[in-house]
């Protein structure tokens, strides 16, 4: 049983930054320069999603996770406010298309939110914990070499090679499909007891009234969004999938326990059941409002158009 625990510790600490670069590649890889030229325009779009993600969600659910401290398992509320400082998740852009929602909408933004994730959390999460052994400039150099860097390649590999530019980003996604499928068997699996007390505890709860809070508040600011975003609740599922990869990058800099990864990946998990559904009742809903098919595989965004 040791032996186990100790295989599945270490695959998590391979598929993490596999998963990490795979999945900023392949969305590197499918998206332009001109979604990030075109959303740094709209001002208005910026600042609210910003305001979002790197104030609302991480002041309000920190002080949330503060004042629920007694209900929470040691370090699980560090690993949720890691997890609220990361922005900027790549999974958004799937989620985009079974909402049907826009590519640009949902690329360009979540484009702005990895480059504020980079800034924002070596600065702010070892503020927020500093019983957690958190270094600001490891964490700047592992989330540039591990997000950024894959970024940049695959928009410059996609330039070059605009043909391949698909099929590179597919073979990217099916390695970050498969890296995210170890990392949440070898992260659960290797704690398994830990996490089955927090199934059973209020901590399920807590995880989704953040999922609940992270949702109202980019709802919020899809309102208060410029004219480039067409779709007012992209920002909610934007603001809703926290990136799980920059939060697990950043928790094996801090050299805590295993309770921190399992808290990261707890929510992440909470966050997809929660939202996956939301997003293909309303692609269902917006797809026969226009007269499309809903087939499933259309649904899924794995067939026909990117959804712009």
């Amino acid at each position: 049983m040791h032996t186990i625990e100790s295989l599945l510790g270490l695959l998590i600490h391979i598929s993490v930054p596999v998963f990490a670069i795979a999945s900023m590649l392949s969305m590197g890889l499918r998206t332009p320069l001109r979604a990030f030229r075109n959303q740094l325009r709209d001002r208005q779009t910026v600042f609210s999603v910003l305001g979002a993600n790197f104030v609302v969600v991480p002041a309000v659910g920190t002080l949330v996770i503060w004042i629920l401290g007694p209900l929470l398992p040691h370090q699980i509320g560090a690993g949720f406010i890691i997890a609220l400082c990361a922005a900027g998740a790549p999974f958004v852009l799937q989620l985009g298309a079974m909402a049907r929602i826009p590519y640009g909408e949902t690329a360009g933004p979540m484009a702005v939110l990895l480059l504020g994730s980079i800034v924002f959390m070596p600065l702010v999460v070892p503020f927020l914990l500093q019983d957690v052994q958190v270094h600001g400039w490891a964490v700047a150099r592992l989330l540039l070499g591990t997000m950024l860097s894959p970024m940049i390649a695959g928009i410059v590999i996609a330039a070059v090679f605009p043909q391949r530019a698909d099929q590179f980003a597919r073979i990217a996604g099916s390695v970050a499909a498969i890296a995210a499928v170890l990392m949440f068997l070898s992260g659960f699996g290797s704690n398994s007891g830990l996490v089955v007390q927090l199934l059973l505890s209020p901590v399920m709860l807590v995880a989704v009234g953040l999922v609940a809070l992270a949702f109202v508040a980019g709802r919020i600011a899809g309102d208060l969004a410029g004219s480039t975003l067409t779709v007012p609740d992209g920002p909610a599922i934007l603001t809703s999938q926290r990136n799980i990869a920059a939060a697990l990058l950043v928790a094996r800099t801090g050299g805590g326990d295993d309770s921190i990864v399992v808290a990261i990946l707890l929510l992440s998990a909470v966050g997809f059941v929660m939202l996956v559904p939301y997003a293909l009742a309303t692609g269902v809903r917006r797809r026969r409002r226009q007269g499309e098919r809903a087939t499933l595989g259309v649904l899924l965004g794995v067939v026909g158009p990117k959804s712009d």
